[in-house]
């Protein structure tokens, strides 16, 4: 299901932020890093840009983002096979001597 509907139950270690500053910007991100004074949060994880460091003096407001990371309609490109050898994977853990793994489909 969550391959399906990304958005449907976000797990908490990929969970974005909705961040407002005082000045009016919006700053979206996943949090590396907080404590009592800064936050630092990164926009796009796969992107190699470096982390943005909010003083959390400077946040008016902050909240959860109701949209994941993962984009939406992930299937949609791959072919049978390919669908079947990601739910094998999904499901082996990622184990090549898995029994998913034994047979071709």
């Amino acid at each position: 299901r969550h391959i399906l509907e990304p958005s449907w139950k976000i797990n908490e270690k990929f969970q974005t932020w909705i961040f407002v500053t005082d000045e009016g910007k919006v700053v979206t991100g996943m949090v590396l890093e907080e404590n009592d004074e800064t936050v630092k949060l990164i926009e796009n994880p796969l992107a190699k840009t470096p982390p943005i460091t909010l003083r959390k003096s400077d946040v008016e407001d902050r909240k959860k983002s109701p949209t994941s990371l993962m984009p939406k309609g992930l299937l949609d490109r791959l072919r049978r096979e390919e669908i079947l050898d990601l739910l094998a994977y999904v499901i082996s853990g990622g184990k090549a001597d898995h029994m998913f793994f034994q047979h071709h489909h």
